[in-house]
């Protein structure tokens, strides 16, 4: 009788399972970005080396492939710059990863395309991994970006940095200058390398599209309890005045800490003879509509930044599918062909790449 009625327990759960994955798939299918990220040595997370797997979405099938030390590459890239190379180290999320497109359609491969039409000798090394903020990046940089003797810093400034800068609680401004403020940030990193070392799990994450609607709720849960921890503790900021709500623009907090650490990034870079430029990713409001979400002060100036955006291109294709609009957001490859003509552009006009 126990017996019967476990089993009946078991197979009620087993198709309720499967009714949920087959509406999903049929009704509302989920956009399946499997992320493999690995923890390191100093506090932020990285990509997995050596990892080839899918991405599925209704409006597109990817391969994301990473290279030895977990760059998205086909090729390995020794610390070692060759004679006669300029290197440029990405730092970004999953934009600056190239998430939504195949690796030749990336922003970054256009990019470095037509810097070499233009005649620069150039190798682009690409340490994005989705999910990062900017003080991610800045430990990336400092502990990994600088061994490959970069000669230009592209930053990819996206407007969630103002929140998972907050998040990670990394850093901090302690009378106008920065601190670092917690040794690690590498959220279930650990966890994610022992689950994707099994094959079984490796499938469900890359097939499931109820395990990945799963995912994403209990991932929004967990940030919204940890930003809702972080307002109660901290309920001014810097200046002693009450914070606004946060939007994409983020609170005056949010915005001064971002502007120190890109100023962070562009002096580690200058310690190390490279250049820094941002590239500032529109929010799109559709497609007509784009707008800037960098941090910026009266007159939209940039804090001394060097700032590309592609919005004024971007308008000249007005009413053209830049971005996808059922897959998170992230550019189609006419969108990245765009902002990798306008990098190209910016670098050879202002001469970033050319011996001072």
């Amino acid at each position: 009788m126990l017996a019967k009625r476990i089993l009946k327990i078991l197979f009620s759960i087993a198709w309720t399972i499967i009714a949920a994955e087959l509406f999903l798939r049929i009704f509302h299918p989920v956009p399946i970005l499997p992320r493999y990220v690995a923890s390191t040595d100093y506090g932020v997370r990285a990509n997995m080396a050596n990892q080839s797997y899918w991405h599925r979405t209704p409006e597109y099938v990817i391969n994301i492939r990473t290279n030895n030390k977990g760059l998205r590459a086909d090729e390995d890239i020794p610390y070692e710059k060759p004679p006669g190379v300029k290197r440029i180290v990405v730092l970004g999320d999953s934009f600056g990863m190239g998430y939504g497109v195949d690796l030749e359609d990336t922003f970054l491969n256009q990019m470095n395309q037509r810097l070499r039409n233009a005649g620069y000798n150039t190798q682009v090394v690409n340490l994005s991994v989705s999910g990062y903020g900017t003080a991610e990046e800045l430990l990336a940089l400092r502990h990994e970006g600088i061994k490959y003797d970069p000669d230009l810093v592209i930053v990819v400034w996206h407007h969630t940095d103002l929140q998972n800068n907050q998040t990670s609680n990394l850093f901090s401004l302690s009378n106008g200058r920065l601190a670092r403020q917690n040794d690690s940030y590498q959220p279930a990193a650990r966890i994610r390398e022992i689950l994707f070392s099994y094959s079984v799990y490796r499938w469900i994450a890359g097939n499931s599209h109820l395990y990945t609607f799963l995912r994403e709720k209990a991932s929004s849960l967990t940030h919204k309890i940890i930003r809702s921890i972080q307002s109660t503790d901290n309920q001014s900021d810097n200046s002693g005045h009450l914070t606004e709500p946060a939007g994409v623009n983020g609170t005056r907090s949010q915005q001064t800490l971002a502007v120190a650490l890109l100023h962070a990034i562009r002096k580690e870079g200058e310690m190390n003879e490279a250049r820094t430029i941002i590239l500032d990713i529109p929010l799109r409001i559709s497609r007509t509509e784009f707008v800037s979400t960098f941090p910026s002060g009266e007159n939209n100036e940039t804090y001394d930044l060097d700032v590309v955006n592609p919005i004024p291109v971007f308008r000249q294709h007005k009413g053209e599918m830049l971005y996808w609009e059922k897959s998170h957001g992230h550019f189609t490859p006419l969108g990245c062909r765009l902002v990798g003509q306008v990098l190209a552009r910016h670098i050879v006009s202002e001469g970033l790449l050319d011996s001072n």
